[in-house]
């Protein structure tokens, strides 16, 4: 009966977790549709200087980053703007993942990109499982994307 119990346990918090992701996957979505618009809408210059203010591209455990493919170069960072300008095609999570360059090579080839990597949670700052939803610029060799955590 224990084992029965844990694996029931198991069972229901494995799926917590999934809907927990599904409820953030449609949010991040959500906003990534924004800052594409923001970006259409402004031009890339515009869009990063407003991405980096933070604002509404910033939500709990949710924000925008905006990286040139040439040197994966933050254009913009919205939980942490002092980001911008840095080159992170080298960048590895947690897990020695080069998210980075996974997530050029996606956007590239299919115009958008889902790449689950380990890095640290905006909200407790501590290495957790997150993902980077990506899409492709208008023009630009540059992707917007939404990392978020459940």
């Amino acid at each position: 009966m224990n084992t029965w119990i844990k694996t029931t346990a198991a069972l229901v918090l494995s799926a917590a977790a999934s809907v927990s992701f599904a409820d953030a996957a449609s949010d991040a979505k959500a906003m990534l549709d924004e800052a594409h618009a923001a970006i259409v809408s402004k031009g890339i210059t515009a869009a990063a200087a407003e991405f980096n203010a933070g604002g509404k591209w910033k939500r709990g455990k949710a924000y925008v980053v905006l990286v040139q493919f040439d040197g994966g170069t933050l254009l913009a960072h919205a939980d942490n703007p002092k980001m911008a300008g840095k080159a992170m095609l080298e960048a590895k999570d947690a897990t020695g993942k080069a998210f980075v360059q996974e997530t050029i090579a996606n956007v590239k080839a299919k115009g958008e990109s889902l790449v689950e990597y380990r890095w640290a949670n905006p909200t407790t700052k501590k290495i957790d499982d997150g993902r980077l939803l990506a899409r492709r610029v208008p023009g630009q060799d540059a992707y917007v994307a939404i990392g978020y955590w459940q």
